[in-house]
């Protein structure tokens, strides 16, 4: 049931915390963690203001945090965004990555042919040289 701190912690804390788990169970689907996905790991978890200990114990126990889908449509597309960021950030989509940010897409909310599009533009975005901010935006 996690430590008593997840118990006690605010629905926004676990909100990130579970997205923070499916980042990390992308960027380890395809066998290895690169460097550009470590780094990415790390600007998104200073952006939820996790600390190096939450960090490490969702790194540990993943199955700790479940993924609690954003209410928002605004936050919904953010977290895609960081989804299929992680995915392209080592430059190859494994079918592996794709298969499961696709799931995390439904999860979130959107049906499999959302998915593919969103998945699709947001690509193309990257491909682009677009920011992540600059993707959400152009997405709303």
């Amino acid at each position: 049931m996690g430590t008593i701190a997840q118990q006690f912690e605010s629905g926004a804390q676990s909100a990130d915390k579970g997205i923070f788990k499916n980042l990390v169970m992308l960027a380890r689907v395809d066998g290895t963690v690169d460097e550009s996905e470590k780094n990415l790991l790390n600007r998104i978890a200073k952006r939820l203001s996790l600390t190096e200990e939450q960090v490490a114990e969702i790194r540990t126990n993943p199955g700790n945090y479940p993924m609690v889908p954003p209410s928002s449509k605004e936050d919904r597309i953010e977290r895609f965004v960081q989804f299929i960021e992680m995915i392209c950030i080592d430059g190859v989509v494994d079918t592996k990555e794709e298969k499961l940010a696709n799931k995390y897409g439904i999860t979130l909310g959107y049906n499999s042919e959302q998915v593919a599009e969103l998945e699709t533009t947001i690509i193309e975005h990257f491909k682009s040289g677009k920011a992540p901010e600059d993707i959400v935006s152009l997405l709303m």
